[in-house]
């Protein structure tokens, strides 16, 4: 498993993985007309604008988006934004559906941790997830996530949604980060 930093050349590919990992994940929680309809372009075009004016991680590490490719095809990414409220927002966290459950989420989300705790040190890395969306609360759970809230959000296809927001303290950002080693992905081990 190969892990790099994405770049504006990276848009159309990242929005398919979004595309797929969303009409997965999301079958029976969102409007099919949506996930079976303009999702991909929704999706091509969120990526687009994300990438176009600058790579990720370059702008006062604004934002960063990390990669992970087997055999140079993508198999899964995270996207994280600096708030301005002092907060890491882990907007993304995607892999291949065929390929979850294999250590792919867990190496990318602790090499995301290991970005907040460097460039963002002492900051709480948060995220959020629709509630309907069992699998995903069960992996932030279990990599020491903590329900802070719950709210209503109107989410891209035009329909509200019941959400749950996770965090980590600044604290647990720093533990996850420094057992990325732990993971293995596979059989493999990252390096």
């Amino acid at each position: 498993m190969q892990l790099r930093t994405g770049a504006p050349r990276d848009a159309d590919l990242i929005a398919a993985l979004h595309t797929e990992s969303w009409q997965t994940a999301y079958a029976g929680i969102m409007p099919a007309s949506f996930l079976n309809g303009p999702l991909l372009e929704d999706r091509r075009a969120l990526w687009a604008a994300r990438l176009a004016s600058s790579e990720p991680g370059t702008v006062e590490n604004a934002s960063h988006l990390l990669l992970a490719e087997q055999d140079d095809v993508l198999q899964g990414f995270t996207y994280l934004i600096a708030q301005p409220d002092g907060r890491i927002l882990l907007d993304n966290l995607h892999v291949r559906p065929a390929r979850k459950r294999s250590g792919i989420g867990r190496l990318l989300m602790s090499r995301a941790f290991g970005w907040a705790a460097d460039h963002h040190p002492g900051k709480a890395v948060y995220l959020e997830v629709l509630r309907d969306n069992a699998p995903a609360i069960a992996f932030y759970e279990r990599c020491g996530g903590s329900a802070t809230r719950d709210f209503w959000e109107r989410v891209p296809g035009g329909v509200e949604l019941p959400v749950i927001e996770y965090a980590w303290t600044p604290e647990s950002v720093k533990a996850l980060a420094n057992r990325q080693a732990a993971y293995a992905v596979g059989s493999e081990r990252p390096r």
